[in-house]
Parts: C-alpha cells; sequence; structure tokens
C-alpha cells in the first residue's frame, strides 16, 4: 500500500471520513467517490476549484453511496476527476495527475482517475466512479484494476453531478474480480449469478495490432474462450464504421453537457486549464437538429448492436487502442490518441450497454484491458465473466 499523499488521489485540502451506518454486505470494506458524487456537507466540486467555490454544500448524501453506507463500508474521500468529467486523460491542471501505480511514468486515463489509482495504490478496496465515453473504462484498463460501466439507468445518479444525462453511468472499480462482484451484489441489488454464455463475438476490427506481440497475447486470450462450451464467431463490430458512432456520441454529450452546465461554463472559461478549456469551447457548436439527428443515429446504431448481441452472448475486445500514454506528451498527440480511444469506448456509450475491463495482459510491463460487453441489463452476467476470466496471462 502506497501512502496516500504519494499517490494524489484524494481532492486537495479536504478530508472526508464516514462511517458506515450499520453492518451489512461490506462491513470492514473502505471506498472512495468521485467528485461528483455528493456527500452530505461537502460541495461537490467537479473536479473544478471555481466550481467548488461557487456552489452549495450538498443536503443530503447520493442514494449510491448511502446504500454502500449501510451496507457496512467506510468511505475515506472524494478522488481528483478530470474538470467537469470532460477527458479520458486524468490529468487535472488544479490538482495534479493521480498516480498510475504499474506505470507511474504514464497518464492514469480520466475522468475517473482518483478513484482507479486509490484502487490500483492499495487505499481503498474499491472506488466509485462514472462512464460517459470511456470514464470507468479506460482508468481501469491504464491502471490494471478491475471496472465496470453499468447498463445506463440501471444503478442511479441521483446526486451525482452530470455530464450527459442520457449516456452517463455509474461504475466501481476494484483490484480482483471478487471484489468487483460482492460490490456489484449490492450496487446491483441482486446476487451474482452462474457464469453462463452460449456466444462469444470477438470484435476482429479492434484487435488488429501492428505489433506481433501483443496480436499473440490477443489470440492466447481468444484460445481461452474456446476452451469454453460456446459459439465463437468474428464481426467487424464498428459497422457502419467507427467515425459514424463517435459522431452520435459527442453531438449528444456536447449537446447535453451544454444545456447542464454550459451558462456557467461560459462564464467561468478562465477557470479551466488551457486543455479542457480548448474543448470546452465547442460544446455550444452543437444545435438542436443535429443532436436530434445523431439521436436518430444512435438508434439506428444500437439496433444494429443488440441484434448482435443478445443475454447469452458477449462481444470481446481490448479495453483501450494500448497501454497507457506518456506523461508530457503533446496536445496534438493527446487528441490523437482520445480520437483512436474512443473507438473502444464508443458502442457501449451511445447504445447504453454494460462493459467491464479486466486487467488481463501485459506490454512493456504496463497493463491493457480486456473487455466483454453485454446486452443491456446484463451486468450480472458481465461480473460473473470477470469471476471466470480473471487470471492475467
Amino acid at each position: 500500500m502506497k501512502p496516500a499523499d504519494t499517490c494524489n488521489v484524494f481532492v486537495p485540502g479536504e478530508m472526508i471520513t464516514v462511517a458506515p451506518n450499520r453492518e451489512g454486505k461490506l462491513s470492514s470494506l473502505t471506498f472512495a467517490v468521485k467528485e461528483l458524487y455528493d456527500v452530505r456537507g461537502f460541495v461537490t466540486g467537479a473536479g473544478n476549484p471555481r466550481w467548488k467555490n461557487t456552489h452549495p454544500v450538498a443536503q443530503t448524501t447520493a442514494p449510491t453511496v448511502e446504500l454502500l453506507l449501510n451496507e457496512g463500508a467506510t468511505l475515506l474521500g472524494k478522488t481528483i476527476s478530470d474538470e467537469m468529467a470532460f477527458s479520458l486523460d486524468g490529468e487535472n491542471f488544479h490538482y495534479g495527475t493521480p498516480l498510475n501505480s504499474r506505470c507511474p511514468e504514464r497518464i492514469p486515463g480520466g475522468s475517473s482517475s482518483g478513484s482507479a489509482a486509490a484502487v490500483a495504490g492499495g487505499l481503498v478496496d474499491f472506488a466509485l466512479g462514472t462512464d460517459t465515453a470511456g470514464s470507468m473504462r479506460i482508468p481501469a484498463s491504464y491502471c490494471g484494476i478491475y471496472g465496470i460501466r453499468t447498463t445506463h439507468g440501471t444503478v442511479s445518479l441521483q446526486g451525482v453531478h452530470p455530464l450527459a444525462p442520457s449516456l452517463d453511468a455509474a461504475g466501481w472499480f476494484a483490484r480482483t474480480p471478487d471484489m468487483l462482484a460482492r460490490v456489484g451484489s449490492v450496487m446491483l441489488g441482486v446476487e451474482i449469478p452462474e457464469f453462463r454464455i452460449n456466444k462469444f463475438v470477438i470484435a476482429r476490427d479492434l484487435f488488429d495490432t501492428k505489433d506481433p506481440g501483443l496480436a499473440a497475447k490477443y489470440d492466447a486470450f481468444i484460445q481461452r474462450l474456446s476452451g469454453l462450451p460456446a459459439e465463437i464467431v468474428e464481426t467487424e463490430i464498428g459497422k457502419p464504421d467507427f467515425s459514424t458512432w463517435i459522431e452520435a456520441l459527442r453531438n449528444i454529450q456536447w449537446w447535453e453537457f451544454n444545456q447542464a452546465h454550459g451558462a456557467w461554463i461560459f462564464r467561468n472559461l478562465d477557470a479551466f486549464g488551457a486543455e479542457i478549456r480548448g474543448r470546452l469551447e465547442k460544446i455550444s457548436s452543437v444545435t438542436r437538429k443535429e443532436m436530434e439527428e445523431q439521436r436518430l443515429v444512435g438508434k439506428q446504431l444500437t439496433g444494429r448492436i443488440e441484434n448482435l448481441i443478445s443475454p447469452d452472448t458477449l462481444a470481446v475486445f481490448p479495453t483501450a487502442p494500448g497501454i497507457a500514454p506518456l506523461k508530457w506528451r503533446s496536445i496534438e498527440a493527446a487528441r490523437a490518441a482520445r480520437l483512436n480511444t474512443m473507438r473502444h469506448t464508443c458502442i457501449a456509450a451511445v447504445a447504453g450497454l454494460p462493459q467491464v475491463s479486466m486487467p488481463l495482459i501485459e506490454q512493456d510491463g504496463c497493463p491493457l484491458g480486456i473487455s466483454f460487453m453485454g446486452a443491456r441489463g446484463q451486468d450480472g452476467q458481465l461480473l460473473a465473466a470477470a469471476q471466470v476470466f480473471g487470471t492475467p496471462l
């Protein structure tokens, strides 16, 4: 376990410890929450000091956090988020970058970076985050831990700072698949089922790589699947093309983000780091007509994926295109990496489907996650799958 001050995971100047309300399924466990979740008596800062200084303290605790306290878990703090949760990098201009303890010279991934880093560094047993365009899945992959994005709407986001409500989903991180499932039984309100899958859909267009060593590791994992009594098929999951998915995601996200927070953001653009500010300036460029057109595209894309992934089927692909990028890269390199990464995250985001990332592969000593994506409502089956496959190659 690393000292908390060396991991830089908790919001500076804010010491939060909330004792459990009673004994329960999570007794003796500790957790942290992303700085988007309300905790009574504290301001929900959304990763930005000025937002925090201009908004009132929360009068109630988010129901999801209260649920964990009711099951015996102890809250140890709020974790650093990218500003307004609007990034996949995990680098906060004001608070610094949470430590990726597996690969310290590389970014942790965002926007749930602090929560991922807290779990990876052994500071808490599990941590809550949110995922809109990949903010649970990418930090899980980069930091070498387990992370789940739940089916949209399955876990309450009441009392959680929104980014894009029709895309936002709750999630949590853990170091082991058993802990991920233990928390999941509480978050989902059901016991985790036995693993029962009849088909694996291999997303061949996301497994493509020019690195022969990585390709061999991908093939070895797919071979593990072939040992099960399940059909294996290959497809190009991003049809018609990933740019169509990404365009739908971006237009819907930017429109909803602008509706939720645009007025405050444009009065306070000088309060943001330069890289985030450059993207915030664009969110008002999406018109209602463009957003509505992209919602229709999103529904069509979702229908195709739902025909491909039935309740007894899991799609399989790398969580990210590679290991975490290095810190101190150029803004241009960061933008290119984010766009490439969104090829791996856009489908679950647009379709509202659950996805679990498992730290099953390493390259150059750094982790790379493998993901299972399931049908709507199959969150428990994903947690069961992680328990079956949760052994790195």
